[in-house]
């Protein structure tokens, strides 16, 4: 059996993408092309590695084997290939430094980040956007992973050269849940509308972006009534919601625990979008920034969209679409 890193990448760019199409539009080749290292991998291991129908290519389980060896050859090319660049580049960082805003893909970051730099990471995690935007913009980091509420029906966008040269890609879109009691009214329901929920007093940690209470404020406008917000450490908010003392925005999927429930909002009225910005002409390869994107596209589908609460919805919503194909400033969730 011989396969070549071509195929290996052909058949790990099908598997995440779901499609041989999406393959090739991430790979930049031809769809014929794709599919003749697809059947000479197959050739090569003597089966079929998926299963072509109206989901789309899902593996096999001979599939699933090979898929899992190829991304760990793949990723010991690029820790070769990045460590390369760093001994040969003067101005390679030691230490890539990362500013984050507080969230589930954070911890990722410590594991992808030396896999595709072939160094070392110093990652830096404080609420709000602007902070690490300036930091970005000076030359004190060299990337930043921050998250962002736009306005009800807004469409998820980076900014551009107007926050001091900066690059950004959106990495994902999640609709927010509210986190009721379960012995809320509404808890055994599959969802509800934000209008159901008039009269509550939404529960915001200190430090949450200032744009989350005016999304937030904006959302209950619209559905008909003020919002009432209240100020809590996260321990504090998650206890007073399990009392039923307040509701809460928070990730599909966020772990609950006992006593509290996440309660989809009809319409997707609140969401978050996880942005990756770079400063064009830094340290950082374009490659390189491409490569984090894809892995931090991978963990958001494997860690958050695996949640079960987030599961159940996405198969009830199938126009959503929570991450792009492909690196891109803006991104409409909603296909």
């Amino acid at each position: 059996m011989a396969l070549e890193l071509r195929q290996l990448r052909v058949v790990a760019a099908i598997a995440d993408t779901g499609s041989l199409t999406g393959a090739a539009r991430r790979l930049g080749m031809a769809q014929p092309s794709v599919s003749q290292s697809l059947a000479l991998a197959e050739r090569a291991v003597g089966g079929p590695l998926f299963l072509r129908g109206s989901r789309g290519a899902v593996p096999t389980s001979l599939g699933e084997a090979v898929v899992g060896h190829a991304r760990a050859v793949l990723d010991a090319m690029e820790r070769m290939a990045a460590a390369v660049v760093r001994h040969r580049k003067g101005d390679w960082p030691a230490a890539v430094r990362i500013g984050c805003a507080p969230g589930l893909l954070v911890a990722h970051l410590s594991v992808a980040v030396p896999l595709v730099a072939g160094s070392d990471v110093q990652i830096t995690t404080a609420a709000g956007t602007a902070g690490h935007l300036a930091a970005l913009a000076a030359g004190r980091i060299e990337a930043a992973l921050i998250t962002r509420f736009p306005m009800p029906g807004e469409t998820a966008r980076a900014v551009g050269d107007g926050e001091g040269a900066l690059r950004g890609s959106v990495v994902a879109v999640d609709p927010l849940f509210a986190g009721v009691s379960a012995r809320h009214p509404l808890a055994a329901g599959p969802e509800a509308d934000l209008a159901e929920l008039a009269g509550e007093r939404w529960c915001l940690p200190p430090g949450s972006d200032d744009d989350l209470g005016t999304q937030l404020t904006e959302a209950c406008r619209r559905a008909g009534h003020p919002a009432a917000l209240v100020g809590a450490d996260y321990a504090a908010a998650l206890a007073l919601v399990r009392e039923g003392g307040a509701v809460m925005p928070m990730m599909p999927g966020s772990r609950t625990g006992r006593d509290l429930v996440l309660l989809p909002l009809r319409g997707e009225p609140l969401s978050m979008v996880t942005l990756l910005y770079w400063r064009p002409g830094g340290p950082l390869p374009e490659e390189w920034i491409r490569n984090l994107w894809e892995r931090l596209v991978r963990a958001q589908r494997d860690i958050i969209e695996a949640a079960p609460a987030y599961c159940a919805w996405l198969a009830g919503h199938p126009y959503w679409r929570t991450t792009p194909r492909s690196p891109v400033a803006v991104h409409q969730p909603r296909g």
